[in-house]
């Protein structure tokens, strides 16, 4: 039997490191516990994050209630930006790969310039109590790209997702359901950015919405409660289990070549060579 620590447990996780432990234990040990991050950062990862940088600078200047002047000269700014940034540089991608994500970006500006959502918050981080007695506390935290206005809908998240090929996301996960349930909402929107080729105007660009009810988010917090519960264990014992589930959406699992050496000395061989310690734990904010 696993025994708390007298002192109250304090467990703080947001949809990512959550999702890790549920896909594979020793995926959470290795990128949460051990802190073990690429020495090359995966260029698609670093190239969505570039986009959502520059979207937030647009929407944190539409907030701000800029002119239409002004917008214009930051857009064109943005762009610029955009073109030559070393986010979007990468040997495998030209300079006209480069003006043509950027062109992505500035038909995004275009489409949606003058819609009207009130802004309540840009890439504003937030920690919410999941859960707390006197021998724990559990924290939920994350940090939307978007936080709007709805209307008849009340408030709810948008979230920006980079795309090379049109496919939905389901909508119940971790990210979604657990930001509404932060903000109290119960409605929001996948705000899609396409990087097909066959690229037209607007063509790449689509939104979806999701819905939940609030039973449907209540279900969501008691299940998370017990993944902390779980993931909490783990970390008190020191045991992480493989799951061997290493194929995902965007590939084998980036720990795959330490779990399947053949000794310790094998893994640690690999973990100098493909990885470095980060200086910091990762938080939303």
């Amino acid at each position: 039997m696993i025994q708390i620590p007298r002192k109250r447990f304090v467990l703080e996780l947001n949809s990512h490191a959550l999702s890790y432990f549920q896909n594979c234990e020793m995926r959470y040990k290795y990128s949460n516990v051990d802190l073990l991050v690429q020495r090359e950062e995966y260029y698609p990862f670093k190239r969505g994050a570039g986009i959502a940088r520059y979207l937030a600078i647009w929407y944190l200047a539409k907030k701000k209630n800029y002119s239409a002047e002004k917008m214009k000269r930051l857009e064109w700014f943005l762009f610029k930006r955009m073109a030559a940034s070393s986010a979007f540089i990468n040997t495998k991608y030209s300079e006209d790969d480069r003006m043509d994500i950027a062109a992505r970006v500035k038909a995004y500006f275009n489409k949606y310039r003058t819609e009207n959502y009130p802004i309540i918050a840009v890439e504003e981080g937030f920690s919410k109590i999941l859960f707390e007695n006197k021998d724990v506390l559990f924290v939920y935290s994350g940090r939307p790209d978007l936080v709007v206005d709805f209307g008849k809908f009340g408030i709810g998240p948008i979230d920006h997702k980079t795309e090379s090929r049109e496919s939905n996301i389901a909508p119940f996960n971790n990210q979604f359901v657990g930001y509404c349930w932060a903000l109290g909402a119960n409605f929001g929107l996948v705000n899609y950015i396409g990087l097909q080729k066959d690229f037209k105007d607007d063509s790449v660009l689509r939104r979806k919405a999701f819905s939940f009810t609030n039973a449907q988010i209540a279900k969501w917090r008691n299940d998370t409660i017990s993944w902390y519960n779980r993931i909490m264990k783990s970390i008190v014992s020191k045991n992480y289990t493989r799951s061997w589930n290493c194929e995902g959406k965007y590939g084998t699992c980036l720990y795959h070549n330490i779990c399947i050496s053949g000794s310790p000395k094998e893994e640690l061989i690999k973990i100098k060579r493909d990885f470095k310690t980060s200086e910091r734990v990762y938080r939303s904010w």
